[in-house]
């Protein structure tokens, strides 16, 4: 009984967390290149559940059933007669069924992708076999009907745990928040027709220089100041391929390349980012990502389009995100129920059984 109040508070808590988060979204659906947010939750852990005394055994684990099918260089694996054992956050978790890759050093482990659907490669936990953490290197890997791992052709391990005679099965505890993702997905552009008005059409972001660093923005309504340097609405500094990029002229424009021709000359070239690593991103101050500490820009080639006279708007849509809200509402007042459920058996437990 406890263990289902547990959850039930566990589901609220983590409700109460992504309401916050969508209510956020949806103060924001007119704020210019907002990039809006998701909470991301998992389950705990599933551990295992032991019978105490008695004289009856489960003996129906076994390999049978086993199967393994391969896609994009990643495995999907089931033990419908066993289980698949691997890390956990805080202790052993065991499952019917995994999707595991080779890692950057050669075990086998759980994969995790981000709210933007991108592989997160620093996420994710070893799988064990029967002699620990199975590690297949950079050969070929391959699977048989008992749960074998070949490694070109050779067994190396068995990822299928069949636990003791005793365990009758597994149990999860609740729900968590994991992490709170950034989904970087381009807002409508809209036509300004203001000369420093700036976006991207595609995926990419525009270096400036801040107070608190390096930071990266999709948000281009620029201006010049003092100086005759293009800088953002709070005065931070856009960055070009020579530093700060100097307007000393009356005609400005921006090609879809990102060079600046002042006067019809050229004079500078945005610096633009598409990065590849923006699960290590993290939003400072209004519309701007710098990185999370320990981690570096990573970027393919840019090849997005700079469209001049134009701004990119929200990505959060209104009746998207209200109606969200509307379902997490529902959803927090339900397990609410269930908690006052369980409240009031304990107290009748307690009070009215206990007094007998």
């Amino acid at each position: 009984m406890l263990r289902g109040l547990y959850t039930a508070g566990s589901a609220m808590s983590v409700n109460a967390r992504r309401i916050d988060v969508v209510s956020n979204n949806l103060a924001n659906v007119d704020t210019i290149a907002f990039k809006k947010d998701e909470a991301l939750s998992e389950s705990f852990e599933e551990v295992l559940v032991m019978k105490r005394g008695g004289t009856s055994k489960n003996y129906n684990y076994s390999n049978d059933g086993f199967t393994a099918s391969e896609y994009d260089g990643k495995f999907l694996l089931n033990a419908p007669k066993g289980f698949i054992k691997m890390d956990g956050k805080t202790e052993l978790n065991y499952s019917h069924s995994a999707e595991v890759r080779v890692d950057d050093e050669g075990y086998l482990s759980t994969f995790y992708r981000d709210g933007n659907k991108s592989l997160y490669p620093t996420k994710g936990h070893r799988v064990y076999g029967q002699n620990g953490y199975i590690q297949v290197g950079d050969g070929q890997v391959s699977f048989d009907d008992s749960g074998n791992v070949l490694v070109d052709g050779e067994i190396v391990d068995n990822i299928v745990y069949k636990p003791a005679a005793n365990v009758i099965g597994t149990m999860g505890h609740g729900v968590r928040i994991e992490r709170t993702e950034t989904l970087f997905e381009q807002g409508q552009l809209e036509r300004t027709d203001y000369e420093f008005d700036l976006a991207i059409d595609g995926k990419g972001f525009f270096e400036v220089e801040t107070t608190f660093g390096t930071a990266y923005t999709r948000d281009g309504r620029f201006k010049i100041d003092q100086f005759n340097e293009l800088v953002t609405t709070e005065g931070f500094t856009v960055t070009g391929l020579n530093g700060p990029i100097i307007i000393d002229g009356d005609n400005f424009q921006v090609n879809q390349f990102g060079e600046v021709i002042v006067d019809g000359e050229t004079v500078d070239k945005l610096q633009l980012h598409n990065i590849t690593n923006t699960f290590d991103l993290e939003k400072v101050g209004s519309g701007y990502f710098v990185y999370e500490e320990g981690f570096d820009l990573a970027e393919d080639e840019f090849d997005a389009a700079v469209r001049q006279g134009y701004i990119e708007k929200s990505n959060a849509n209104n009746l998207e995100e209200m109606i969200t809200l509307m379902e997490l509402y529902r959803t927090y007042e339900s397990n609410q129920r269930m908690v006052t459920a369980y409240d009031s058996t304990l107290d009748k437990a307690v009070n009215q059984i206990g007094r007998l």
